[in-house]
């Protein structure tokens, strides 16, 4: 009698063991065809990819794991195919420490640092923002409207919008921070793979893509408009990706001027998406463009300055002088007509 028991035991074992495989490589075998989904459906360069080839091998992969964790590298390989050096796979580890943000994993916040520079100009820098915590977006928001404020008491003659060495991040945040120094809408935006042109917005404290608002801050900085300021804007090579995007955003616009050489050349138009586990697919789905629905398509081209600053010389206090030395010519012309 113990005997069959034991052999009942065992081959109740070995079913329900057959049953947890086969719910396994059901469940990686959806999050796997989720994840191509979307990219088939999002990346702007899925037209460009032999998908018959690739579901093969994928297909091939994953009939072998056991855990989801398994096929990010075969996910990552996907997305390193598209070649467009913007779409990356980010596991759930990492979104998690983004939604913490940066006081919750001991990161220091980002400083906005501000100047009132020869008596008579407002000087501001907009750092890079990596952080996916709301609660800190509006800090950060807040905190770089309430400088403009600041500055903006004192009566400048002129604006310099310091975006060197500002490697990108969040964009939202960033747009919403820089709104107050726009002096109108549709100033940036992407055409996606059908050819629509679409186009980021902030008003009532919410962020627009197109008429569909995507975000709404909490913001205690309501009433600061500065119209049609005399403004200079400083960028490098270090300027990328959202900063870059910061940077479009002034193009063509009245009274400002440009000052670099050229930017970083990371200005694809990318959105992330949440898979079933916590991770995110960041996708790269337009071209960004312009107010002047210019597009910047060539991956490493970036944006470069109405002026330019020459041979740099590697320290950063000697540098900035170079830079401010530009923007005061500039600012000083404009002043005295």
């Amino acid at each position: 009698m113990k005997k069959i028991f034991l052999s009942l035991l065992l081959l109740v074992g070995l079913k329900v063991n057959a049953v947890v495989q086969i719910q396994n490589r059901d469940s990686i075998k959806i999050y796997v065809d989720n994840a191509l989904r979307i990219i088939k459906n999002r990346s702007i360069n899925s037209g460009k990819m032999d998908w018959n080839k690739i579901d093969l091998k994928v297909a091939q992969k994953i009939g072998k794991l056991k855990y989801i964790r398994e096929t990010y590298p075969i996910i990552n390989d996907v997305l390193e195919k598209l070649g467009d050096s913007h779409s990356r796979f980010f596991p759930p580890e990492t979104v998690a420490s983004y939604v913490k943000g940066y006081r919750a994993t001991g990161i220091p916040f980002p400083e906005i640092k501000t100047a009132f520079l020869a008596n008579r100009y407002a000087y501001i820098v907009l750092p890079a923002f990596y952080c996916y915590n709301m609660d800190e977006w509006n800090e950060f928001v807040n905190n770089f409207r309430a400088e403009l404020s600041k500055l903006s008491g004192q009566k400048p003659k002129g604006w310099i919008l310091d975006l060197r060495d500002n490697e990108g991040g969040m964009f939202a945040p960033m747009y919403a921070a820089i709104a107050p120094l726009l002096d109108q809408s549709n100033v940036i935006g992407w055409m996606d793979r059908n050819g629509k042109n679409n186009f980021f917005n902030f008003k009532a404290d919410r962020l627009f893509e197109n008429k569909k608002a995507v975000y709404l801050f909490k913001l205690t900085t309501h009433k600061i408009k500065i119209q049609n300021p005399n403004l200079v804007l400083l960028i490098n090579e270090r300027t990328a990706s959202s900063a870059e995007f910061a940077a479009i955003s002034f193009v063509g616009q009245k009274n400002v001027t440009i000052i670099g050489n050229k930017t970083n050349g990371l200005t694809s138009a990318n959105q992330e998406h949440k898979l079933s586990d916590g991770a995110f697919l960041v996708l790269t789905e337009g071209v960004t463009i312009d107010r002047n629905l210019k597009q910047y398509v060539n991956v490493g081209e970036g944006l470069v300055g109405d002026i330019k600053i020459g041979q740099l010389t590697g320290n950063e206090e000697n540098d900035k002088k170079l830079y401010l030395e530009k923007a005061y010519g500039v600012l000083g012309s404009k002043t005295t007509h």
